[in-house]
């Protein structure tokens, strides 16, 4: 059945608006009395789904001939009821719309028709238009910053963080499901706090919450709650942040070397490490990127570093002149960095020395001694070797360091003894690896080669030639035919070989064999110094 239009109007939009309404009685929009006419209908999506919060406009032209416009609001059914004051059967414009897309119909309504119940559908429902379902997820939408500084440090204290409800499809929830968001740290340093700890989302889903830093560094963990419909709890997962330490602090600045001996004098251009610690007046890393400046009265190094998130950062010292010959070989290394006016205050005074005896200066200066160390050379005494059994045991003294200023070598430097012949072994120091070199500025009038406390241990060694025990069975006497020394490590290698002394000469030089290039010096006290090649 065919619905009456208005003359004049074409079959094509006559066959469209078929196409487009379902009508149930009939197609004239029915009234309840006399000058009354109600238009009702649904309004659905292109998945038959209902459109909630559709605009429903009404256009017609009353019995005076003034255009009249009624509008409406489709429920959580999608539906619509709206009721116009005509006396005759007039035209009615019926326009219904939601996120930019519309559709229209055209109409007869007579107050004296029954009630018609019209179905607009409008082009929406795929995921980018389709109405949200229940709030099933938080997700994080936005976070103004991924780390903060700790209070009263000079840096930002405060982020920002959005968090967005989202149906099982990850859609927005809107205004009229909007849900209580409750906020809680996961973990947090002393001192956070998180501002306000309730949001209502908005007509986007989102929540914001302010993340507030204490007065300690640390890791905050914070989650985002809400409940579905039903009472059922859900939760956002954790979003970290970082919260970054204050300004460098007297007492939590340390300077390292890689190790305290390197063989600087060796060769220019020979490199090591200097490490640098910073912490605030809290034992925290500083905040990243804090900058410490270096020099050095010896050789080359970085001008300046800035330290990473653990508080710490390392600059290249580089054997270069000036060399440190002045001290005996010992350089040294200045750090400094700008702290505050309350550099010496820290949580536990007991650590750190008194204000009043360090000063309460803004810059904060540490300085460390390191050793240029040259290229090795060994002391034997005696440097004969005695074959006849009757001898042994033989005590030998052995003298290792290094040419230039008589310091010990680098540590990781190796020293082996070995002792070769018949039923004979060397026992005592005949294994050694050197450790580092350890200074302290005894008199605070700066470092010096006087300043080094274990040179003993890293430059006198014992060892002896005794009978091998284990060869008893073996029925030769014991016989010595050599004795060799190896000094080898990054200072470089050195060999000295102790033969049996010639019986037709006095001279202790033709008893011994060093490294080929080595060159040998008799010692005051009789026995033979052996320096390594100079390349």
């Amino acid at each position: 059945m065919f619905c009456s239009l208005r003359a004049g109007r074409p079959l094509s939009l006559v066959l469209a608006t078929a196409l487009l309404l379902t009508v149930g009685l009939g197609c004239d929009l029915g009234g309840g009395g006399s000058g009354d006419a109600t238009v009702a209908g649904q309004v659905l999506n292109a998945a038959s789904d209902p459109v909630v919060g559709a605009q429903v406009v009404i256009q017609f032209t009353d019995d005076t001939g003034e255009q009249v416009e009624e509008t409406a609001t489709t429920d959580s059914t999608g539906r619509f009821n709206e009721r116009i004051d005509i006396g005759d059967p007039t035209e009615v414009v019926i326009t219904v719309s939601k996120k930019g897309v519309d559709a229209q119909q055209t109409r007869q309504a007579s107050p004296d028709a029954g009630a018609s119940d019209l179905s607009f559908t409008l082009g929406i429902g795929g995921e980018e238009n389709r109405e949200p379902g229940r709030p099933t997820d938080i997700v994080l939408q936005d976070q103004s910053a991924s780390s903060i500084r700790v209070q009263e440090s000079g840096g930002t204290s405060i982020a920002r963080l959005t968090f967005q409800v989202v149906d099982s499809t990850g859609k927005a929830i809107e205004a009229d499901q909007a849900v209580d968001v409750d906020f809680r740290f996961g973990q947090r340093p002393e001192g956070a706090s998180l501002t306000p700890s309730t949001v209502e989302t908005n007509g986007q889903g989102q929540a914001t919450v302010n993340v507030s830093s204490g007065k300690e560094a640390g890791v905050v963990q914070v989650v985002a709650q809400t409940e579905r419909p039903d009472g059922t709890a859900f939760q956002s997962k954790p979003v970290g942040l970082s919260v970054h330490g204050g300004l460098p602090n007297k007492c939590h600045f340390s300077l390292a070397p890689e190790r305290f001996n390197f063989p600087g004098l060796v060769d220019l251009g020979v490199t090591t490490s200097i490490q640098v610690f910073v912490g605030d007046k809290y034992g925290n890393p500083v905040v990243p990127g804090t900058s410490v400046s270096f020099s050095a009265n010896a050789g080359l190094i970085g001008g300046s570093v800035q330290t990473d998130d653990q508080g710490q950062g390392a600059v290249a010292l580089t054997s270069a002149r000036p060399l440190p010959d002045a001290n005996g070989g010992v350089g040294t290394v200045r750090a400094a960095t700008v702290g505050t006016d309350d550099v010496n205050t820290i949580v536990d005074p007991d650590n750190c020395p008194d204000p009043a005896e360090t000063g309460n200066e803004n810059t904060i200066v540490e300085t460390i001694p390191v050793v240029f160390s040259g290229r090795p050379e060994v002391k034997v005494d005696p440097m004969k070797i005695e074959p006849s059994p009757t001898d042994l045991p033989q005590t030998y003294e052995l003298t290792v360091r290094d040419v230039q200023n008589e310091n010990p070598l680098a540590p990781g430097t190796s020293i082996q003894v070995t002792a070769e012949g018949t039923n004979v072994k060397a026992v005592g120091n005949t294994a050694v690896t050197l450790g580092d070199t350890a200074l302290k500025d005894e008199n605070g009038d700066g470092y010096g080669k006087e300043d080094i406390q274990n040179r003993e241990d890293l430059t006198l060694f014992t060892f002896r030639v005794v009978k091998d025990v284990e060869g008893k069975d073996n029925p030769e006497p014991p016989e010595v035919r050599a004795v060799t020394i190896t000094v080898d490590g990054p200072n470089g290698s050195v060999e000295t070989v102790l033969t049996q002394s010639s019986p037709k000469t006095n001279s202790s030089l033709q008893s011994l064999t060093p490294t080929q290039g080595a060159t040998v010096h008799r010692a005051a006290s009789g026995g033979v110094v052996v320096r390594a090649p100079q390349e």
